[in-house]
């Protein structure tokens, strides 16, 4: 009698198909061809070339005109006098051009204070466009718009005020390898999400491409 046992399979790959892991269903919302297309970087460094010249110009009227002459008087006077002192400096030909005019003691103090101000004026300013209106001024005139990833709608309180810190932080505590960190990013998502935009769960997209999203597919 002949044995009728059929052989075992052979060992071969085994047939994936079935589970290959299916793509991020954000990288479909968040993409040109999506309902929600992401920004564009040089869209975006245009509105933000236009904030940071907007915030830099009320905050240096806020700082020198209205907060230091109350806490450090004649700290504009001094700052004056030193820049005159630096550009002769500079144009001097004297050997001692290795060392620069160092301020004084009390314009030292008032610059250090001016620019934790600074860091606060930037830091309000992202975080409350952010947290009540998915946006900056410069955001607003390009048509650009902050989304969570989470509710593809305008981002939290919370959220905002989180973007809007690390986006402060990027600028002023680690510059430039926060910034250079931060665009790098943008090589590591489809959906153009830089380092602040990933920490935060949100991704820029642009309105002039937005399209209705079926709620009943998401």
């Amino acid at each position: 009698m002949s044995d009728t046992t059929p052989p075992p399979p052979k060992s071969g790959p085994l047939n994936t198909a079935n589970s290959k892991p299916t793509d991020n269903p954000l990288n479909a919302v968040f993409s040109d061809t999506g309902p929600m297309p992401p920004a564009r970087i040089g869209i975006r460094a245009l509105a933000f070339l236009l904030d940071f010249i907007l915030i830099s110009a009320v905050a240096t009227v806020l700082i020198w005109k209205i907060l230091l002459p109350q806490s450090h008087p004649g700290a504009f006077p001094e700052f004056l006098e030193w820049g005159e002192q630096l550009l002769e400096w500079v144009a001097s030909e004297q050997p001692d051009r290795s060392t620069p005019p160092a301020p004084s003691h009390n314009l030292a103090e008032a610059l250090n204070y001016a620019s934790y101000l600074q860091l606060l004026i930037f830091w309000l300013y992202f975080a409350l466009c952010e947290a009540f209106f998915a946006g900056s001024v410069g955001k607003v005139a390009c048509r650009l718009r902050t989304v969570s990833t989470v509710t593809l709608a305008p981002p939290p309180f919370i959220t905002g005020v989180i973007r809007g810190g690390l986006k402060t932080a990027v600028l002023f505590l680690i510059p430039p390898l926060g910034l250079l960190v931060a665009l790098a990013a943008l090589w590591f998502n489809r959906r153009r999400q830089m380092g602040h935009d990933l920490l935060a769960r949100t991704v820029v997209v642009d309105e002039r491409h937005l399209q209705a999203i079926p709620v009943k597919n998401l």
